[in-house]
């Protein structure tokens, strides 16, 4: 299971044909074979009862002459002597017996079915005739004969028939001569006595082999037939070993059962599965052959279809995928499968090289505009505040004399050369403090000393990255517009970062302004207007979010009694 889950769509898509075609083909050819096998069973069954019908018929015209002919013997004067046993002399009785063993010799020539006749009595006296040889004497009345005895004598006046095997008799006894060969064997009692070893009994045996002739042809492909009484003792059948026992059922034969009427008879078809179903083996093995063929044929096109369709497909996917995880350097795509499918491919290969020149050229694009506003605003700065630099210089060489000129220059010198030596956009947060404190410098010696400036920054951020320039508009404008001298006024610088982001504020104690002023401030430096007044912020504002990102920004706030507040994150 863990390998299947494994494999891509395109084997599972071809794993799961071929396995559906294969269950497929196997429900068709297991519904068809054991269709055609209960049709053949069917059809086995119908045949044979239209074979037992015409069995009966030629059965029942048999066992009918037999008991006819015994119906004529027990009106026989001579069987009513016999069983009577009162002679006047021996000579007598031998010819009375002579004369019986005639008549019985007369009915079996005139009846081709009929094996032999015979008479005996209970007391064990008997006379018998095959046609062949006749034999009289005693044959003693044995247990299992008793039972049989007493079963004709309760059906009397109708015959018994049993098989052969069931009758118990010795070999030297003259009743033998009569069941030594398989036969079918009635007995009807005379019903002169009470008691049944006090009647006498007529003997009929009909030959097996002809009884078998009756239901012959309902004997083929190899299957063997038996005839059954009322206790499925077997009374005749075409294997002569199982006459005399009980039939048992073999699963490995179709047993067809026929009841035959009046009689509580049953003839039973064993026909062997393995012979009928010859055919249907034949049948299945050309089903399997076709299957197999079928099966392969499928399994060909599944792998053509999987070339011409599922890999231009499978293919086409892996583009997407890669795409979609903004991987855009995907290979050229192999001509292969349908050429619908191949031009698909081509055009979004095209497609995908299009859109990554035009995400290469919009970069190139994008990082020369930043770097060039960078440069624009940034050198906007650096004149303006060199320009009130040299004012102020201009101002102190007219109204003092030339040692403040000199200090004048040297500080100048000092704003400068940072902003010479380095060209970048950032620099540490102690240079900028560095160039801040020279610049608070230069401005208090063109403004005067009235104005008190303090910073407060943790020593351990010193050494941070820091944007350049970020803090000279915010306080020049603090100079500039800070109120009258001799307010007090006060500059203060607070720099923090308590979460990995820069806080800058920067207050000026000695100038309010009103709130809707402070809106419209706020309003200009948000729309980044770098023009016209407030210049300094506006360009911070732009320059903050170009190097730290949208997030960064600078805000004006405004309170009577703390002044004028700038506050600056990134």
């Amino acid at each position: 299971m863990k390998y299947i889950k494994k494999l891509d769509w395109k084997k599972k898509l071809m794993l799961s044909v071929l396995v559906s075609a294969l269950l497929v083909i196997l429900l068709l050819f297991s519904a068809t074979y054991y269709y055609f096998l209960g049709k053949l069973g069917e059809a086995n069954e119908k045949l044979v009862r239209l074979s037992f019908q015409e069995t009966e018929k030629n059965l029942g015209d048999v066992i009918d002459m037999a008991e006819m002919c015994l119906s004529r013997l027990s009106n026989h004067r001579r069987v009513w002597e016999f069983s009577e046993g009162e002679y006047e002399s021996p000579a007598q009785r031998s010819v009375s017996v002579k004369m019986l063993v005639n008549s019985f010799d007369e009915m079996i020539s005139q009846n081709g079915s009929i094996e032999g006749f015979g008479i005996w009595n209970g007391d064990g006296r008997c006379a018998v005739s095959t046609g062949v040889k006749s034999r009289t004497g005693y044959t003693e009345v044995s247990g299992g004969m008793k039972v049989l005895l007493r079963r004709c004598r309760e059906n009397y006046p109708y015959v018994l028939w049993v098989g052969s095997g069931q009758l118990d008799i010795p070999e030297q006894a003259p009743m033998y001569c009569l069941t030594e060969e398989p036969a079918l064997v009635g007995l009807k009692a005379l019903g002169e006595a009470s008691e049944y070893l006090e009647d006498s009994y007529l003997v009929v045996t009909l030959s097996e082999e002809k009884v078998q002739k009756s239901f012959e042809q309902v004997v083929y492909n190899d299957s063997s037939a038996v005839l059954l009484d009322q206790d499925e003792i077997i009374m005749s059948a075409t294997d002569s070993s199982l006459l005399g026992s009980r039939f048992v059922p073999d699963s490995g034969n179709q047993n067809i059962r026929y009841e035959l009427s009046g009689r509580n008879w049953t003839l039973v078809n064993m026909i062997p599965l393995e012979q009928y179903q010859m055919e249907a083996r034949g049948i299945r093995n050309v089903g399997i052959a076709l299957g197999v063929a079928a099966f392969l044929a499928i399994t060909l096109f599944a792998m053509v279809w999987s070339r011409r369709y599922v890999r231009p497909i499978q293919t086409l996917m892996e583009q997407f995928d890669s795409v979609g995880k903004e991987n855009l350097d995907i290979p050229v795509p192999k001509k292969e499968g349908w050429p619908e499918l191949a031009r698909l491919n081509e055009e979004f290969y095209l497609t995908v090289q299009k859109l990554r020149d035009y995400i290469r050229r919009l970069r190139e694009a994008e990082q020369e505009k930043a770097v060039e506003e960078l440069r624009t605003l940034q050198y906007q700065i650096n004149p303006h505040f060199l320009y009130n630099s040299l004012n102020s210089i201009r101002w102190m060489a007219m109204m003092t004399n030339s040692t403040k000129v000199a200090d004048s220059l040297t500080t100048l010198s000092r704003l400068i050369m940072p902003v010479l030596r380095n060209p970048g956009f950032t620099w540490t947060l102690r240079e900028e403090l560095q160039f801040l404190s020279n610049y608070v410098e230069m401005m208090q010696l063109r403004y005067g000393n009235d104005m008190d400036y303090s910073l407060e920054c943790p020593e351990e951020i010193l050494g941070e990255t820091f944007p350049r320039f970020i803090l000279q508009p915010v306080i020049e404008n603090c100079f500039v517009h800070g109120g009258t001298a001799g307010e007090g006024r006060q500059v203060m610088v607070r720099i923090s970062r308590p979460d990995g982001h820069f806080s800058v504020m920067v207050r000026n104690t000695g100038v309010f302004i009103e709130e809707d002023r402070v809106r419209e401030i706020n309003d200009k430096i948000v729309r980044e207007e770098v023009h016209g007044k407030n210049l300094g912020l506006a360009n911070v504002h732009r320059r903050l979010k170009l190097l730290c990102g949208e997030q960064a920004g600078i805000r004006l706030e405004s309170e009577p009694e703390t002044g004028v507040t700038v506050r600056m994150n990134f």
